[in-house]
């Protein structure tokens, strides 16, 4: 009797169990139960996107406000040294920009569409959209600043180049002037060291019209040097006077400074003191006698 009770029991409680599930009340209520769990599942994904964004714009307004701080910090001088990282650091922030302008937008958009985000987050958004706007034209006054001194940098380095151009052509001037006495100091040396020499019969130097003519031996008041052989006074040491007889010195030169030497049959003037044999004339004629 105990098991025929028991077992009304149980096909009782069954019955109950199905009946509920199977009723309208319970579907409702299960179906509200799915709705509400999709909306709060939706709304902390919606949040943790705004929070997504909120946070990278935060961090883009730093990484932007640390390079604002150098930049406005930047001397003309340091500027000049660094214009490939200052223009890096422009392109930085302009992407940081872009990227803030963008979210904000979305952030905006999603805001108007959603019926999940509550009033603190659409503060927050607001603000954040303040905050990049602000920085914006801080960074804007920052560009008109550093425009302004590239300005003032371009006038200083177009006095740079006109005071460059005018050492350089000073440069130029005094080198062409250095080249020019340069020349003319070799010219010179070269000048002071030639002397002029010849040698031959009394005939042959009348003839060239080194000796007057006549009976004496007599120099020509005007000596033509193209009547003459140059010579340099410094490597000079001998004048080789061919085959002779006898020879003579026309011109003036101390006695002292030159001596006559006859070697394998030729005739020599050898010279023992340069100096002092030219010092009282650059001319040199040897009368000869063969």
């Amino acid at each position: 009797m105990k098991k025929v009770y028991l077992l009304a029991i149980l096909l009782t409680g069954t019955f109950a169990c199905t009946t509920i599930k199977d009723s309208d009340d319970y579907r409702k209520l299960a179906t509200e139960k799915n709705n509400l769990e999709e909306q709060i599942r939706l709304r902390d994904k919606e949040i943790e996107e705004v929070t997504g964004s909120i946070s990278k714009i935060d961090s883009n307004l730093m990484k932007i406000s640390e390079h604002v701080e150098v930049m406005d910090g930047v001397k003309l001088r340091e500027l000049i040294k660094k214009p490939g990282e200052i223009d890096l650091m422009i392109s930085e922030i302009g992407d940081y920009v872009e990227q803030n302008n963008q979210m904000i937008t979305n952030l905006e958009k999603k805001v108007q569409e959603s019926t999940t985000i509550n009033s603190n987050l659409k503060s927050l958004i607001a603000m954040k959209n303040q905050q990049v706007e602000e920085k914006e034209k801080q960074i804007q006054d920052l560009l008109a600043s550093i425009e302004r001194m590239q300005k003032d940098f371009d006038v200083e380095l177009g006095k740079r180049d006109t005071l460059i151009a005018k050492v350089r052509n000073q440069i130029t001037e005094t080198e062409t002037v250095l080249a020019n006495t340069k020349e003319k100091v070799k010219e010179k040396e070269e000048e002071l060291n030639t002397a002029f020499v010849t040698f031959g019969t009394k005939q042959e130097l009348s003839q060239k019209g080194v000796l007057q003519s006549g009976s004496k031996v007599v120099l020509n008041n005007q000596l033509e040097e193209n009547d003459f052989s140059p010579v340099n006074i410094q490597n000079t040491e001998e004048v080789n006077l061919g085959v002779t007889k006898r020879q003579k010195v026309v011109t003036s030169h101390p006695t002292d400074s030159y001596y006559f030497v006859k070697t394998d049959g030729r005739s020599y003037l050898k010279i023992v003191d340069r100096q002092k044999f030219w010092s009282v004339s650059k001319y040199l004629v040897v009368m000869i006698d063969n």
